[in-house]
Parts: C-alpha cells; structure tokens; sequence
C-alpha cells in the first residue's frame, strides 16, 4: 500500500472510518469534506468513477458548483448505457503496467464510445479544463481495479502527483471496504445495509418487503399467490443471499429501509 506522510489526511481517513463506523453514508461524508480534499490535492474537482454492478457509478463527484456533474448529465450521462466494461476499456490502457497516473488532455480519453471526438471537446471547452490526472484505485489484493479518480485542473499549474497519490490513497482506503468484489456491489455505508434489495431478484424483493413489516409466511404466501414451500425456498435464497438464518437477523440488515 503506498504511503500517506500528511497528517492530515491520514487524520481524515480516521475521522471518515469512524463515521462510517456509525452507519454514515459515504456520500454524504464525502461532500461535507469537498474544500479538504480540493485544497490537499490543488485540483477544481474531483470525480470518483465506481464499479457498480457492471454499470459506473458518478455519484461522487468533489466540486464547489456542480459544473462537471451538470456537463456530465448534458454530454454523456445514460447511466442504463454507462457500462463499466466499456468505461474500463478506454482506462486499463493506461496502467496496464501498474503505471500509478495518467495526464489527460481531453475527455475523449476517458469517455470514448459513449460521447463523439466533437461532443468530448465540447464538454472539454466548457468544463474549461487545462488538464487532468487519473489514477486507479484498486481492491486490497492491488490487482482488481474498483475505481479511478480523476483530478481536473481548470488553469495551468504545477501538479503535486505526490500529493494527488496520497489523496488518491485515502479514497482508496477508504472505499475498499464498501466493495464486494463477489457481484460488483458498491455500499454506500460500512455497515452492508442493502436498502435497494440489488441482489433479490423482484419477486424475493416482494417477499422480504412483507416479512419486514411483519407478516407470517402464510399469509405473505397468500398475498403474493404462492405455495407456502415457494414461499419458503425463496426465503433461503434470501437468507444465503445475505448469510443470515433468521428474519431478526435479516431485519437488522435493513434496518435503515423501513
């Protein structure tokens, strides 16, 4: 793991886990610190691209006034059409080699086949960015990449990149534990509360909803029009989805969805 030597932001890292700790999106957490993490790395924003259930994530994106997040919904932003493996494709040729960091002059880099070369400079010209700097971030084998963070200069300066790393770093420490590498699933708190259901299929989400408010299973068997035996063979589907063995211990993890 590459070295944090500021204080600071070691002392951020810290103070963000323990947040976490408690049950406190990451989201949010992230957002309350945008001028932190601004001044430590000396760029104008900062966007984090996740792995999330083959499709990107780019709700963590670090600016003072939502002008990238605005031009990103303007140019590219399908988030059906906004395929990870596509996304990869246009990144992974830049740290094949474990290379650490990549300039990037124009957002075509990043965002080929989901934008045309025209539609890139376009969002390049109003972003008004001179530069940027990507750098992946990897799960804790440091071989499965989760994400990349991209810092985006908007005048000409001299760029930290050791600085940028640690900053980088932080992100990463921090994020590792919100991934599960098994189905590509990004949480967004460090307790693994699933409040969209994403690993139940429609019919288990209809179930669950039911025996969470309480329900016995004869009566959510007759409500949903199903045998009491398929009621209960999707019930452990359920509970092996989420390694528990009971409804106490299914309702505690989702406890903040009712």
């Amino acid at each position: 793991m590459d070295t944090i030597k500021d204080n600071q932001i070691l002392h951020k890292i810290i103070e963000l886990q323990a947040c976490m700790i408690q049950g406190r999106h990451i989201k949010t957490l992230l957002h309350r610190n945008i001028d932190f993490y601004l001044e430590k790395s000396g760029a104008d924003i900062i966007t984090i691209y996740m792995h999330e259930e083959e499709q990107v994530n780019t709700d963590y994106i670090l600016e003072k006034h939502r002008m990238f997040a605005h031009l990103l919904k303007k140019y590219v932003l399908d988030k059906n059409n906004f395929k990870w493996e596509k996304f990869v494709k246009n990144c992974d040729k830049h740290f094949i080699s474990k290379i650490k960091h990549d300039n990037i002059t124009e957002l075509y880099q990043i965002f080929k086949g989901f934008l045309s070369k025209k539609e890139a400079t376009a969002f390049t010209n109003e972003l008004k960015m001179k530069n940027a700097i990507m750098m992946p971030m990897y799960e804790f084998d440091n071989k499965v990449i989760i994400g990349y963070v991209c810092f985006v200069f908007q005048s000409h300066r001299e760029v930290d990149i050791e600085k940028l790393d640690e900053v980088k770093t932080s992100f990463q420490i921090i994020l590792q534990p919100l991934y599960n590498r098994d189905n590509n699933t990004f949480f967004t708190k460090c307790v693994r509360i699933d409040e969209d259901m994403k690993l139940l299929t429609p019919q288990e989400k209809k179930i669950v909803r039911k025996v969470l408010e309480g329900i016995p299973y004869p009566e959510v068997a007759a409500i949903l029009d199903i045998s009491i035996n398929t009621l209960k063979t999707h019930m452990k589907n359920i509970f092996n989805k989420y390694n528990v063995n009971s409804k106490i211990e299914l309702y505690n993890k989702f406890n903040t969805y009712i």
